[in-house]
């Protein structure tokens, strides 16, 4: 790889780790919210994508499983099986040509709620791109929502961010050999050992934070931010240390080292496109960042 090769890849960029941590610690956010649609990851996707489908255009057709199969990168019989339940249990409907989410997805109270949470997260996002110098978000949009729609200039924020968390989940899915919990325990891990750095402003610099600096974080409080049983983060957190992605620091928990980030910088590579394409999508919308 030339020189020239090298300074356009993202890392090369100055903001790229600071674009990452704060990244990331959405992701972490968003995947909890996801969870609050189904208690499992495929399904609240499904449920998800086939939402962000009718806000995105009210002329859209209704999704056949093997274009959700496609869009999900999952196999076929998986998506079936669980838009098999979601039908069962009213979270879709069957109409000609596919499936769509019922009309209380759109205009139940629960579904405001959920949009203006994801809403509030997304311009969490923003704000911290915004003080780390990667973007400039206006302050007059970063009001909460109030309590009933959002205006069109939020729904685009809003549907620009469940499209950046599902594609975030279709990433870390694939990164991780289809094991998202694993994925989730791993990111949860090195996001939970920088978050010191990552929420102050000392989350512009650009390089990756040494060992020294790193803190390290408990398993409990790893199964508590991602809502799993205990001995479910512990046996994947076992496993990540086995592996050596992870390093064991006594009583105080476990931490991702700098090195181990380097080898898993591929992954990273992939999230920040994934945030410029988030970012550009806001542009084409008409947001002004």
């Amino acid at each position: 790889m030339s020189q020239s090769d090298i300074r356009s890849l993202p890392t090369a960029r100055h903001d790229f780790h600071p674009v990452m941590r704060v990244s990331y610690e959405f992701f972490m956010r968003s995947f909890d919210l996801l969870g609050q649609l189904h208690e499992h990851a495929v399904s609240a996707s499904i449920i998800m994508t086939l939402w962000r489908g009718r806000l995105a255009g009210a002329g859209r057709k209704p999704m056949a499983v093997r274009e959700l199969s496609r869009e999900l990168n999952l196999p076929y019989e998986t998506v079936r099986r669980h838009v098999r339940d979601l039908e069962l249990s009213g979270a879709c409907v069957v109409m000609t040509g596919g499936l769509t989410v019922p009309d209380t997805m759109l205009e139940g109270p629960r579904a405001s709620r959920m949009l203006r949470r994801i809403h509030v997260n997304a311009v969490r996002l923003l704000v911290d791109l915004t003080r780390i110098g990667a973007v400039t978000f206006p302050s007059a949009l970063r009001r909460a929502p109030p309590p009933g729609r959002l205006t069109m200039e939020q729904m685009v924020i809003t549907i620009a961010a469940m499209g950046l968390l599902l594609a975030g989940v279709r990433l870390m899915r694939d990164f991780w050999g289809g094991d998202l919990v694993k994925g989730l325990v791993f990111t949860a891990i090195w996001t939970a050992n920088v978050k010191h750095v990552t929420n102050t402003s000392r989350a512009a610099t650009s390089s990756v934070l040494p060992d020294d600096l790193r803190q390290p974080v408990s398993v409990l409080a790893i199964a508590r931010s991602l809502r799993l049983p205990y001995e479910t983060a512990r046996r994947h957190a076992d496993a990540l240390v086995r592996e050596g992605l992870c390093v064991r620091a006594g009583r105080q928990g476990v931490f991702v080292s700098a090195q181990m980030l380097e080898r898993t910088v591929a992954g990273s590579v992939a999230g920040h496109r994934l945030v410029m394409a988030f970012l550009a999508e806001l542009r084409l919308g008409g947001v002004k960042i």
